[in-house]
């Protein structure tokens, strides 16, 4: 069971089903986008149950375990074998704010799902800063601003 918003922005539970859940895992990328630019997980079950996974605590480890593999990574000699090729450079300049999200990442309180979304479109982004050599600060930026968006509102 799930709690949705319905009209007259009452909450309503919802019995979940497997087809539901495989929408969500199915639509995972464009659920992100859409839990990054601010949708409320209530407005939908596939928001409502990809929002849920986003949020365990053992999701939340494997995004601090990519993110350390790959500033890891950034410091190694450039021959070593990489998943995916990362711009070196630029996550070397943002080593700190790497860390700083990590660190949220492995913490035991609660993340808002708004910011562990922008962690996995940073990570999945081919053509994101983490991938390309952008300007000097844009990858800083999308971090900090997901480090700033995983606080819980109040």
């Amino acid at each position: 069971m799930i709690v949705l918003l319905q009209q007259g922005a009452s909450l309503g539970l919802r019995r979940v089903r497997v087809r539901d859940r495989l929408r969500a895992r199915l639509r995972a990328s464009a659920l992100d986008h859409q839990l990054a630019a601010g949708a409320s997980p209530e407005s939908s079950v596939a928001l409502a149950l990809h929002a849920t996974h986003l949020c365990e605590s053992s999701h939340c480890r494997l995004l601090a375990h990519s993110l350390t593999r790959l500033a890891a990574a950034s410091d190694a000699p450039a021959r070593s074998r990489l998943t995916a090729p990362v711009c070196r450079a630029t996550v070397r300049r943002a080593r700190a704010e790497i860390d700083a999200v990590v660190d949220r990442l492995e913490a035991t309180v609660p993340v808002d799902v708004r910011g562990v979304a922008r962690i996995r479109i940073l990570l999945a982004d081919g053509t994101g800063p983490l991938y390309r050599d952008s300007s000097a600060d844009h990858l800083s930026t999308e971090l900090r601003t997901a480090l700033a968006e995983m606080e819980p509102l109040a």
